[in-house]
C-alpha cells in the first residue's frame, strides 16, 4: 500500500494479485490514515479505530466497535473507489 495524492485528492493505491486498486486514503469515521494501516486480503484496516474497508468496492467490512460509535457518535462510512489505469508502468487514476 501507499498513499498518493491525486489532484489534491489522499489516494491509496493497493496492488493486490498484478492489479491495482484505488480508494480514499482517509478513514471516514475519524481521519486516520490508511496507508498506515493493515492490508489483509482485499480489505485495509484503519490504524486508529480498526474500521475495516473492502479495497474493491470501498464498502465498510467492518465498523468501528461500538462504544467508538456511541462515545463519537459517528460510524465509519463507505469510501470512495477510482477508476486505474496502468500505461508503460505508470499508474493513473481517475478523480
Amino acid at each position: 500500500m501507499v498513499g498518493v495524492a491525486v489532484a489534491g485528492t489522499p489516494i491509496l493505491l493497493s496492488k493486490i494479485g498484478g492489479r491495482v486498486y484505488a480508494i480514499d486514503a482517509v478513514c471516514s469515521h475519524y481521519y486516520g490514515y490508511l496507508p498506515r494501516g493493515e492490508l489483509t486480503g482485499h480489505t485495509v484496516i484503519c490504524p486508529v479505530h480498526k474500521a475495516q474497508y473492502d479495497i474493491d468496492t470501498g464498502k465498510v467490512v467492518k465498523n468501528v466497535p461500538a462504544l467508538m460509535r456511541l462515545a463519537g457518535r459517528r460510524n465509519a462510512t463507505d469510501l470512495r473507489i477510482y477508476d486505474v489505469e496502468v500505461v508503460e508502468n505508470k499508474v493513473r487514476v481517475k478523480v
